[in-house]
């Protein structure tokens, strides 16, 4: 792209550069405040965390058992959050995958998740039953058919 002929140099006075400089470095020291402060939180859980599994330590469960048991309950809670997430004919569906592929471990995840629950404003759609094909029908759906080609057509 060509400069325009009339382009003005910008101008930056020591000033303007130095409160830029200064004005970032003020954010700069904050944001790692606050990173230091979330730093001391999460050393402060950790250790405590770390004392916990200790205690179970000193009753005879080696940490590395317990560790594994608590990675084992936060993956479960996650996969019990992916199906709580689902739409219920979604749901459905993924249970019918399952038990074809046969996977009882994962069949048994679907059991554990409570089943979504509808709003109180929400209602249920209601069963549609077949309409029988009478003459009748046919009638009916061949007038309605007839009204809208006379409405559609361009001398109407």
């Amino acid at each position: 792209m060509a400069k325009s002929a009339k382009t003005a140099e910008i101008e930056i006075t020591d000033k303007v550069a130095t409160k830029f400089v200064g004005d970032i470095f003020e954010h700069l020291e904050i944001v790692d405040e606050a990173r230091n402060a979330h730093r001391v939180i999460v050393h402060r859980e950790r250790e405590a965390m770390n004392g916990i599994y200790e205690s179970l330590a000193a009753r005879g469960v080696p940490q590395k058992s317990s560790r594994l048991h608590i990675k084992i309950a936060v993956a479960l809670k996650k996969i019990e959050g992916w199906i709580a997430d689902l739409e219920m004919h979604e749901r459905k569906l993924a249970e019918k995958l399952t038990k074809a592929a046969g996977d009882k471990r994962q069949l048994s995840l679907f059991g554990d998740v409570p089943k979504p629950t509808l709003v109180k404003s929400e209602k249920p759609e209601p069963k549609t039953k077949r309409a029988k094909k009478t003459k009748e029908v046919q009638t009916d759906l061949v007038e309605q058919a007839e009204a809208a080609t006379v409405e559609a057509s361009p001398m109407h």
